[in-house]
């Protein structure tokens, strides 16, 4: 063989081994995840649904039927990176792309404002200025931890953000989007689950209650 094929015979040689690798290590990752997740969203109330997303390497989905206050339902799922093809893993890395958790809630009460918290420069902030006329987003002077920015709208906006000071000191930096609504589903968080492994999950959905537990109005049944 000369040289260009002996290149693409071991690049072969590699990629498989890559990928036997990272299937292993992505389904072994997966199942700690699930254990690690699995507390903290039954702090929530009773787990009714709880499935893989196609596999254990691919990430799980937790639903709460009917939670405690101050939410109504809850759906809770973690996503993998794909590790197994490594150019589309790289790619994905410069994307920044990374293993994350979905947080969506129905509360029972419905938000007297609305928020968006990103990081600064988002793209979605432009979209949100220009989105409504007749009932306007504004972006906030307020300094927020790890970079973040947040955009609001409706009453109360300021009592909201101070409400979820405590998880965005302790979560900011995971943190991609958390946008909370006054359509269902209100409360949706995405983030990079590594900035929350280091601790027991409990903690995370304890945070998570404590902020938005009220600033609110009652909700039709």
């Amino acid at each position: 063989m000369d040289l260009g094929q002996t290149i693409v015979v071991y690049l072969g040689i590699f990629l498989i081994l890559w990928y036997a690798v990272a299937l292993i290590y992505n389904r072994r990752l997966g199942i700690r995840t699930y254990r690690w997740l699995q507390p903290g969203v039954a702090t929530l109330g009773k787990i009714t649904q709880a499935k893989w997303l196609g596999s254990s390497g691919s990430g799980a989905r937790i639903g709460v039927a009917q939670a405690k206050a101050p939410f109504r339902q809850a759906e809770v799922a973690f996503l993998l990176e794909t590790r197994e093809l490594l150019p589309l893993w790289l790619l994905n890395r410069l994307r920044g792309i990374r293993d994350s958790l979905v947080v969506r809630v129905q509360l029972r009460s419905v938000p007297q404002g609305e928020l968006e918290i990103l990081p600064q420069g988002h793209s979605r902030f432009g979209d949100l200025l220009t989105e409504s006329k007749q009932n306007p987003w504004a972006m906030l002077d307020r300094e927020l931890p790890a970079g973040l920015r947040a955009a609001a709208r409706g009453r109360n906006t300021d009592n909201m953000l101070e409400s979820a000071k405590a998880l965005l000191n302790e979560v900011g930096p995971g943190i991609r989007r958390l946008s909370l609504a006054r359509t269902a589903p209100h409360l949706i968080l995405d983030m990079k689950i590594a900035q929350l492994r280091s601790e027991p999950s409990e903690r995370f959905f304890h945070l998570l209650t404590k902020a938005f537990g009220g600033n609110q109005e009652p909700a039709d049944s």
